[in-house]
């Protein structure tokens, strides 16, 4: 497959795998380095995998979660307390997040893979989707820490490539039918354009159409 992409990166997201199911195939691909997110609790969900051409661009870094509170293979350090030399930094401070998810809790859903190259830091995310209100916190706790670590890399003057699911509609072209959900919630396309997950996502983008004034950075 990685022969047909022509890729020197390939991102994948909603691997549903568990480590202990891993395979050779999987893991050992001739000329490849492949760097894993995968839940630590739950079974056959979320997943995030990036694959990475050995003798074109190696990382020079890599970790697994937003908030820098996993650990690296290893060590009983959390990436975030290691020396600068040895992680990737930019990671959200508490009076910057607008949520009070545990933030190992956030890192632990098989959801994200930062590396840093030599020229920019790659992320690969598979965002929570919307299934019920009963994950509305979580869900925009975690898009609130990608917003703010993806900011907080660039305030240090690194070049950032957001990649992945980040499970937001971003216009009315991405969707079906939203002027008749749009009747049925008695909500207005400016109500719509403004939800909290909405206006992250527009404050991401080149472009993006912000609600008001946009945030600061």
């Amino acid at each position: 497959m990685f022969d047909i992409l022509e890729a020197d990166i390939v991102i994948m997201q909603e691997c549903k795998i568990q480590r202990k199911d891993l395979t050779d195939e999987m893991v050992l691909v001739p000329g490849w380095d492949v760097f894993f997110s995968l839940p630590k609790h739950k079974k056959g969900y979320s997943g995030v995998a990036i694959y990475t051409r050995n003798a074109t661009c190696a990382p020079i870094r890599a970790e697994e979660g937003i908030l820098g509170v996993l650990t690296p293979p290893g060590s009983s350090i959390p990436w975030r307390d290691l020396p600068p030399d040895q992680h990737i930094g930019g990671y959200p401070r508490a009076g910057q997040l607008s949520s009070e998810v545990d933030a190992a809790t956030l890192d632990s859903e098989g959801r994200c893979v930062v590396l840093e190259f030599p020229a920019f830091v790659l992320i690969g995310t598979y965002s929570p989707a919307t299934r019920d209100s009963s994950r509305d916190d979580f869900r925009l706790g975690y898009l609130n820490a990608l917003d703010v670590r993806v900011r907080n890399l660039v305030a240090q003057g690194k070049e950032v490539i957001l990649t992945g699911d980040l499970n937001v509609i971003l216009e009315e072209l991405d969707t079906c039918n939203l002027r008749e959900m749009l009747r049925k919630e008695g909500m207005t396309v400016e109500d719509w354009k403004g939800m909290p997950s909405r206006r992250i996502f527009n404050q991401l983008v080149v472009g993006g159409n912000v609600t008001g004034a946009r945030d600061e950075g």
